[in-house]
């Protein structure tokens, strides 16, 4: 009778054990990383696990050009160099009106604004100490100092939320700085962060090393009051997909044996879903025919074998893009951007971490 207890008490432990690591799987599936989670509402979500990037491609080793002006100073008077030390980086992106708060001048202008979290290796003094200097004025937000740095046109906010956690924000209205300082001290919940995050994380695979959240505007969004370009998804090799309008994106990149990237594109119907897929598809065999009847050397072999893994399927209202990606393509999309900027390309407006 013992032995017949023992054995049904070490049986109810193995069950209780084995769903406690189910729901730990469960809940690690379904809440994003904190960084995320601690984003105000967007027009578009970007998350990148730049320690896992960092490790498939090496970047920190790379003799690296100057990516900005006074980025050398930065990294001197800091000690942080963002490929060596940046381990997340979460950005929020604010286009609309709506979540922006942006004026009406710069509604007219299409005008861009970011709220992001990185996460890395930084010396707290040492930074804080390089924040006052080029700060206009420091504000005391529930004991956490938020500097206010001019740059450009804007006013970039930066709080140093812990030891190994930034907040910044570029918005005119502060309150953005204010609530990712708010959730820091809360302890953001497993399911909270911006509506964007709460609805589709759960599509993002798990173990993605870089994912977005996007929502493409309807087209009617796009054509007034001033007209704007019309949401593009940008293939490997620089080919660029017109988006179906009034739709949701997921896309997400993973390494298992190789690297599978997946864009999802939630529509409003079977029908636009059809169109964008018939589209892609019609569109992606006059590119290989072109790109077969074109000579292309080594550097292109990459970009081919991309191409040649690209699938693209329908399933309801749901349209699906997926393609295999070579480590060596990644390493070269890490890379080259960087170069670009050296070589007179778009060159981005320098920002403090």
């Amino acid at each position: 009778m013992r032995a017949r207890r023992r054995i049904l008490i070490i049986s109810l432990c193995v069950l209780v054990f084995i769903a406690a690591v189910g729901a730990v799987v469960l809940l690690r599936k379904q809440a994003a990383p904190e960084a995320a989670r601690l984003l105000p509402e967007a027009d578009a979500i970007l998350y990148i696990d730049f320690g896992t990037v960092r490790n498939l491609t090496a970047f920190d080793q790379q003799q690296l050009p100057k990516l900005a002006p006074g980025y050398d100073e930065f990294v001197k008077d800091t000690g942080f160099a963002f490929e060596r030390d940046l381990d997340e980086a979460a950005m929020a992106i604010h286009r609309s009106p709506g979540s922006a708060k942006l004026s009406a001048r710069e509604a007219a202008r299409g005008t861009t604004r970011y709220s992001e979290i990185l996460v890395g290796h930084y010396d707290q003094i040492k930074l804080a100490q390089y924040l006052r200097q080029h700060s206009r004025s420091v504000e005391i937000y529930r004991d956490i100092d938020v500097y206010s740095i001019p740059i450009e046109n804007r006013i970039l906010r930066v709080a140093l939320l812990a030891i190994d956690t930034v907040a910044i924000s570029n918005l005119e209205d502060p309150g953005a700085v204010h609530g990712m300082i708010d959730r820091f001290k809360k302890v953001a919940l497993p399911f909270g962060g911006p509506s964007l995050v709460r609805s589709y994380y759960p599509k993002v695979p798990l173990g993605s090393l870089l994912w977005a959240i996007s929502r493409v505007p309807a087209a009617s969004q796009l054509s007034a009051p001033q007209p704007r370009p019309i949401p593009s998804f940008t293939l490997p090799g620089g080919v660029d997909i017109g988006l179906p309008s009034d739709s949701d994106v997921v896309v997400s990149l993973r390494m298992l044996t190789t690297i599978h990237a997946r864009a999802e594109f939630y529509t409003r119907s079977e029908d636009a879903a059809r169109n964008f897929t018939d589209q892609t598809t019609t569109f992606l065999a006059l590119f290989r025919s072109i790109q077969a009847n074109a000579a292309s050397g080594p550097a292109d072999a990459d970009v081919k074998a991309v191409f040649d893994s690209i699938k693209i399927t329908q399933k309801g209202d749901r349209a699906e893009v997926s393609a295999t990606i070579p480590p060596s393509f990644l390493r070269k999309l890490v890379n080259d951007p960087a170069r670009s900027v050296v070589q007179g390309e778009t060159a981005p407006s320098p920002k403090a971490p």
